[in-house]
């Protein structure tokens, strides 16, 4: 009796509900008259489909601290004379990076490594150093540790390298912090930082995966990065009449400063950091910023060192050697050193925002993001235009590395 109960309810309900549906669907289609005569049609009632989600964005993968280097690669035929043309081509007027380098004037840093044998072209150095870097290591920044933030105790380091972690996106206020407010570059040039940043991710998510070609294209772009920086640090003016008046001031006894090394003498800076060498621009000054290069090269290459005193001369010629190997070294060396503060640190101010928790708190070192982007006293950061210290040296430099294939 229940279960037919049930029924009877539920057959009424069906009969009362589609009487009602007739009668409404019978009204609605009635014109409804409006004053004026006209036919008006029925009113609507519009849905509400619910809105769609954006997804957050794919988190990248945390720090590796292994070689990913594929088997069999070979930076000079894959990475150094392509990429050095392409560079180049964009400098059509000067095209410094493919000529053969004459090894006669070769300083012995520069035949420290046999992989290097019959590789004398600039681009050859710089996108070997690249892969060096490309290997995680231990920055070698122990002794200006209370700068930064960092254990005076190296070995307490996260290893990082140019792939070991991914680029930061940055937004215009990101850059107004880790800039400390100066020189902040316009929305233009953001845009394509950030390009060049998905980029590189792209290329490392690929080449953690186990893809060759990520790889590949990770080190095509650090390369095209590094050499697009020796253009506008050296290589427009090495050859001119002001670097070679500069060379001869400066040489010491039998020194002849080579083709394509460029000797500037920086009247804004203090006397002892006043002349830069090279490639990259770096001053003969052991106590100096290239310390923690020539730390770096020696644990590399212990029957090859550097003194960590050596005299301005001797690091005349070694900055100044025809083939720019220590040269190139540092400068790559600086980039994953400045990467390396931003990993290991335990202060906010000396990394990228995006490694501060909403809790104030520092995400571990495996966690974090890196940027280039980052003013000398927050990052170890040595090149200007990273920190855009012209106003249009970021744009430039970004601009050339986003140019022509790779």
């Amino acid at each position: 009796m229940k279960t037919q109960k049930i029924n009877t309810n539920i057959l009424a309900a069906l009969i009362a509900t589609t009487l009602f549906s007739s009668s409404t669907f019978a009204m609605a289609k009635k014109p409804v008259s409006g004053g004026g005569g006209t036919t008006t049609p029925p009113t609507t009632t519009p849905s509400n489909p619910t809105t769609p989600t954006t997804p957050p964005p794919a988190r990248e993968p945390a720090a590796v601290t292994d070689s990913i280097t594929p088997e069999g690669f070979n930076v000079f035929s894959e990475v150094s004379y392509p990429v050095g043309s392409v560079v180049d081509t964009n400098y059509k007027n000067y095209r410094e990076l493919i000529p053969t380098r004459n090894a006669q004037q070769a300083h012995a840093t520069d035949m420290c490594d046999t992989n290097l044998d019959q590789n004398d072209r600039f681009s050859d150095r710089i996108a070997y150093a690249v892969e060096l870097k490309m290997q995680p290591a231990k920055a070698q920044l122990g002794y200006v540790a209370s700068y930064f933030g960092l254990n005076s105790d190296v070995n307490t380091y996260l290893p990082n390298s140019l792939i070991s972690h991914p680029l930061c996106n940055v937004t215009s206020s990101t850059l107004n912090t880790t800039l400390n407010g100066k020189n902040v570059p316009g929305a233009s040039t953001i845009k394509k930082i950030n390009e060049f940043a998905d980029r590189m991710n792209s290329y490392r998510r690929e080449a953690l995966s186990g893809n060759r070609e990520g790889y590949v294209k990770a080190s095509k772009l650090w390369s095209k990065f590094m050499m697009c920086l020796s253009y506008m640090e050296s290589l427009t003016t090495a050859d001119n009449s002001k670097s070679q008046s500069v060379a001869a001031k400066y040489a010491p006894s039998g020194y002849r400063r080579p083709a394509g090394v460029n000797f500037y003498e920086d009247p804004y800076q203090p006397a002892e950091s006043r002349l830069n060498i090279g490639l990259f621009q770096f001053t003969p000054d052991a106590g100096g910023n290239i310390q923690a290069c020539i730390r770096e090269w020696n644990a590399l290459y212990p029957k090859c060192g550097i003194s960590q005193k050596a005299s301005q001369s001797e690091l005349i010629r070694i900055l100044g050697s025809s083939l720019q190997t220590f040269n190139s070294f540092c400068a790559a060396s600086k980039v994953t050193g400045s990467f390396a503060v931003q990993v290991n640190t335990t202060k906010s101010a000396n990394t990228h925002p995006y490694n501060v928790n909403s809790n104030g708190k520092l995400k571990a070192p495996a966690e974090r993001c890196v940027s280039p982007h980052m003013a000398v006293g927050r990052s170890y950061n040595h090149f200007g235009p990273f920190q855009n210290t012209s106003g249009y040296t970021t744009e430039t430099i970004i601009n050339c590395a986003l140019t022509g294939e790779y």
